[in-house]
């Protein structure tokens, strides 16, 4: 028969892949909001400042801030749509991942 405690710990260890999942999504819709939010601002001046200088194409601001969302896209990577090799530098699952070892020992 098993102690109470290792009974605990047991269901904890079903249960938190789980909820672990659930905390990366909520943080990752935090943070694909909050760069939404940033992105939209910015798309307003990118393209005023565009038309203003006649830019366009790759070099446009707006273009340039297109690139910047998609790569942001790939790094954040709601709904780990995007494999490791896919993802270049450093994501929101690799700055989480470093988190989590920090709080474990």
């Amino acid at each position: 028969m098993q102690e109470p405690d290792s009974e605990i710990v047991a269901t904890r260890r079903d249960w938190w892949p789980q909820v672990r999942k659930f905390l990366v999504l909520q943080i990752k819709l935090y943070v694909d909001a909050l760069r939404d939010v940033l992105i939209s601002f910015l798309a307003f001046f990118a393209i005023v400042i565009d038309l203003i200088q006649h830019k366009t194409g790759n070099e446009s601001y707006f273009e340039q801030l297109m690139r910047f969302g998609r790569r942001t896209e790939v790094s954040i990577n709601l709904f780990g749509s995007y494999s490791p090799e896919q993802e270049a530098g450093r994501t929101v699952d690799s700055i989480l991942n470093e988190i989590e070892q920090k709080l474990r020992r």
